[in-house]
């Protein structure tokens, strides 16, 4: 499957790292953190994916540079976005439209591209501080399923 036209000055994966292992042991995110609740399949077969780390799409603007969840590192350091340039601003990274997925040669979630209808519309006013901020989200919708 192939990746669409990624919106311009953004790259499509930018092979950021996230420690979730290591998140969980500093405090910074706990297995039963009720953000998780966006990232959860759904049903029976939801239940068996889960119990394998199987989970839906968390985009690589939902974190950080430092891991944190990108809306609630913006209300704890009282940032008000206005323009998407904030937004960045508050997560730290380049302009990446990647999501993350497991690597299993790390153990750690890594950002890579996205491709054609492959990935869940988990972006809402927890998880993305774009829509949070009532900016438009700069996940492509034709990589949603």
């Amino acid at each position: 499957t192939m990746a669409g036209e990624v919106p311009e000055g953004f790259v499509n994966g930018c092979g950021f790292e996230f420690d979730v292992k290591e998140a969980e042991k500093s405090g910074k995110m706990a297995k039963d953190d009720p953000i998780q609740e966006h990232y959860k399949k759904k049903g029976f077969f939801g239940a068996i994916t889960g119990a394998f780390g199987d989970k839906k799409t968390m985009y690589c603007h939902h974190l950080t540079k430092d891991g944190e969840l990108t809306v609630r590192a913006a209300l704890a350091g009282g940032k008000t976005c206005a323009k998407p340039e904030d937004v960045w601003e508050v997560i730290g990274k380049p302009m990446c439209c990647g999501r993350m997925a497991y690597d299993s040669k790390t153990g750690k979630l890594k950002c890579g591209g996205l491709v054609q209808k492959d990935h869940d519309d988990t972006c809402n006013k927890e998880t993305c501080l774009f829509l949070a901020s009532g900016l438009p989200c700069p996940t492509p919708k034709w990589a949603h399923k």
